[in-house]
């Protein structure tokens, strides 16, 4: 029976969870902000308002980003060495269990399982591609996004620290009641996004929106300890709920200075929650409002995003919430761009991240761009290829 502990612990370093983020390449580099600083190009993953931020001086017909990608790891709270402190100490009371085995290994065996707890390990991975017809009056957009996004970790059942430390005289544990558990989600989202520029008073606002069609599986798989090689026969086998659904983004943005964009972008308005198989976890896909504001002078942006919703993923997990705080600033020259941001999460449950980018833009025509992300135990990276003709 310690045998199916220690194949729980081995699950969970091969059933890799993930957290990602998306958007392109120049907003991961700048902290993620987007809602006021988003090219054409990219404006249908982030405000679809921006879609207007175009000049005719640009000389751009068309664009097309592809493709997208990007990833993202994290345990912040150190859950692979925790695994491999649960490993070492299975491994010392597997080598001497019956014959010379003591107290003290079974003691150390239960801690490292209750060390466990209260830990997961999430991974991101997306990909994305656009196709951006821009104006200054009417501007559209063809946007596609797949991405999954997962969390693993142990359900720690309480009782087990005491079924361990008591099989001193047994070579066997008994039943135990933890539990391996993936959580993850496949999200692909297929929309057309649209902008137009309108007159309020003598101001002119820029009202964009993206109907958007989605589908989203969802993957919940608990595994006891006796069944330990369950979690990887369940997800071969695919076994996940499916549900398509219509969605809705919103965006708007204005120049309240010369050199001062506001923008603001609410997604997925209509909102939706997606049951699980086991019944136990439901993925939450509500509505989330994000403001932003930018600073643009020649080759300098200067950007700011905040979260006015908290995000919830699933339901029924302590410290799933989220609020980001974005922070990030590029400098152009003429075939190339500089880009640096920080990424703040107001609830304390993920981890902040200093981000940096370059972009390589030869003839205007094609733009290579490169990100990476780093935090607290935590690393991100994207590129993307695009060209403006």
């Amino acid at each position: 029976m310690i045998k199916t502990l220690y194949c729980l612990g081995t699950i969970m370093l091969f059933g890799t969870p993930l957290f990602a983020q998306s958007g392109s390449p120049r907003e991961f580099s700048m902290g993620g902000t987007a809602v006021a600083s988003a090219d054409y190009l990219s404006a249908g993953f982030s405000n679809p308002a921006l879609l207007t931020n175009y000049s005719d001086a640009n000389d751009d017909d068309w664009g097309v980003l592809l493709p997208n990608i990007y990833a993202s790891v994290s345990d912040r709270n150190n859950l692979l060495d925790s695994i491999d402190n649960f490993t070492q100490s299975f491994e010392n009371v597997e080598a001497g269990l019956g014959l010379s085995t003591t107290q003290q290994d079974l003691d150390d065996l239960a801690a490292s399982l209750d060390a466990l707890s209260n830990k997961s390990l999430t991974l991101g991975v997306g990909f994305g591609l656009g196709l951006a017809i821009p104006s200054t009056s009417f501007s559209a957009a063809v946007v596609v996004s797949t991405f999954f996004e997962a969390d693993a970790f142990m359900s720690i059942d309480p009782a087990d620290s005491g079924r361990i430390t008591n099989a001193f005289t047994d070579p066997t544990i008994p039943s135990l009641g933890s539990e391996a558990v993936l959580l993850a989600t496949f999200r692909t989202e297929i929309g057309l996004a649209m902008a137009r520029e309108f007159e309020f008073g003598g101001r002119t606002v820029s009202l964009g929106i993206t109907p958007k069609i989605q589908n989203l599986e969802v993957l919940d798989v608990m595994v006891n300890a006796e069944l330990s090689d369950g979690l990887e026969d369940q997800i071969d086998d695919g076994d996940r709920f499916s549900d398509n659904n219509i969605n809705l983004d919103l965006g708007a943005s204005t120049m309240i200075s010369e050199n001062m964009r506001l923008g603001l972008a609410a997604r997925n308005l209509m909102g939706g929650t997606f049951a699980g198989l086991s019944g136990l976890y439901n993925y939450k896909l509500d509505p989330a409002l994000t403001t932003g504001i930018a600073y643009i002078s020649g080759p300098l942006t200067l950007a700011a995003d905040l979260d006015l919703t908290t995000t919830t993923r699933f339901q029924e997990l302590d410290g799933d919430d989220s609020q980001f705080l974005r922070l990030g600033a590029e400098t152009k020259w003429e075939w190339a761009q500089l880009r640096a941001g920080y990424l703040i999460d107001l609830e304390d449950n993920y981890a902040n991240m200093a981000t940096a980018g370059i972009g390589f833009s030869p003839f205007g025509v094609m733009h290579l761009d490169l990100a990476g992300a780093v935090g607290e135990n935590s690393y991100g990276g994207s590129f993307a290829l695009s060209f403006t003709f």
